[in-house]
């Protein structure tokens, strides 16, 4: 496994392991939120970062200020990818694919036990097509010297923290997945999928991804008014679609992407492991189809993100000192105040904002004419694969039951190893 590919898994993993009170794969969460503050803190230039600032990207990303981010700033410094200064730090200029490379460096430093390394590997397995557990079992009691037990608790323990799913098949043996399962040689998986449905339920599917495909992003509610929202639900439980959230005073709305949107453009799902491009197309596209036109709706996005691409200032407006908090948390853009209450931002992340415009420009969601400043107020963004998990939750019995065969069928349909 390349080393970017393994820092998005730990970067997956510790996210899962921030929502419980796990200490069984300690050496990947700590790596995890290296790498979490790491992308908070790092441009594609060299930044400096004052303490307040420092410790408010900090608790964004759900790393204690007080008890985790100093041994984390350690282990950066020691890394030599942050200076402390009087303060503040200072930090390299990296790109996404640095960060999760240190990311992977930091985890293979440290002391770790073999089923942190286990549950990597089964996770890039079952993205790449489900597998039985039986199958998963004896690869990691083979590859890294466990016992069956041992090999079986990692499997449970795993499961049970969300590194990946499943689904029984019988009394003993269940299948195992993850939201990832699209992401990569998606054709032959959708194809599998419809063939797998009603001729009714087909005609409704291409329809969706049709949509998607023409406009690269739309509101969840046009998604389930065209598939219905027990087949919608199906289909998102296995990872065929991704649902992003964006939160404002107003509520929070929700939009649906296509995994293979970004895999399009990238040669891996580790290119957005930390869901920067989709957290500003989704933000993007809030912009461009709910933000109110007297907000400043964004019109010209072509011309916006080209602008911020080359590393241009958008600004000065009193609107984006407000609208753009989930993104400035997650250090993909960088505002700055200037007199009379008005901002301008310009972009940290040039290859996240690359990718978020080839998603966007691939369809027909710009218009070319205004270039208005935008107005899409987004102080939170919830990625997809959380989304996802309250859908499995959530899922009637008969809902889930579909599901699994669904998976079953992606399993024994053929697909190359």
């Amino acid at each position: 496994m390349k080393a970017k590919e393994k820092g998005a898994w730990i970067i997956h993993h510790a996210k899962k392991i921030q929502t419980t009170t796990s200490q069984d794969f300690d050496s990947i969460s700590f790596a995890g939120k290296c790498g979490q503050l790491l992308s908070a803190i790092s441009g594609s230039q060299q930044e400096q970062i004052n303490t307040k600032t420092l410790d408010a990207l900090a608790k964004a990303n759900y790393i204690s200020p007080k008890t985790e981010l100093p041994v984390i700033l350690k282990e950066l410094e020691d890394q030599k990818l942050i200076s402390k200064g009087k303060g503040g730090i200072e930090t390299l200029g990296l790109t996404g694919r640095n960060i999760l490379e240190f990311t992977t460096r930091i985890f293979d430093e440290s002391e770790h036990d073999s089923h942190e390394e286990a549950v990597i590997e089964i996770s890039e397995m079952a993205s790449e097509r489900p597998i039985e557990s039986s199958l998963a079992r004896e690869f990691i009691s083979d590859t890294f010297k466990m016992s069956v037990k041992d090999s079986n608790d990692t499997l449970i323990t795993g499961n049970g923290l969300g590194f990946f799913d499943s689904e029984p098949l019988s009394k003993d043996e269940k299948v195992l997945f993850n939201g990832n399962l699209f992401r990569k040689k998606d054709a032959k998986k959708i194809s599998i999928v419809l063939n797998s449905l009603p001729a009714a339920e087909q005609r409704l599917l291409i329809e969706l991804n049709a949509k998607l495909e023409e406009l690269g992003c739309i509101p969840l509610a046009s998604a389930k008014k065209i598939l219905s929202s027990n087949l919608f639900d199906r289909l998102h439980s296995i990872g065929m679609f991704d649902v992003n959230v964006v939160g404002n005073e107003s509520g929070r709305s929700y939009f649906v992407t296509r995994p293979a949107a970004f895999s399009k453009f990238t040669d891996s799902l580790a290119d957005d492991a930390l869901d920067l491009a989709k957290a500003l197309v989704a933000s993007l596209t809030y912009g461009m189809t709910i933000s109110s036109y007297y907000r400043g709706r964004i019109q010209a996005i072509s011309l916006l993100m080209e602008k911020l691409i080359r590393g241009g200032e958008v600004g000065p407006a009193t609107a984006i000192g407000n609208d753009y908090q989930a993104l400035e948390y997650k250090g993909v853009l960088k505002i700055r105040p200037h007199d009379n209450g008005r901002f301008s931002m310009r972009l940290l992340k040039p290859e996240v904002g690359k990718l978020a415009l080839s998603v966007i420009q691939h369809g027909d969601i710009t218009a070319e004419a205004v270039t208005s400043l935008p107005g899409a107020k987004v102080t939170e963004y919830i990625h997809p694969e959380v989304n996802r998990e309250i859908i499995r939750k959530n899922c009637t019995d008969a809902v889930r039951i579909q599901a699994r065969n669904l998976i079953d069928d992606i399993r024994v349909g053929g697909l190359n190893q």
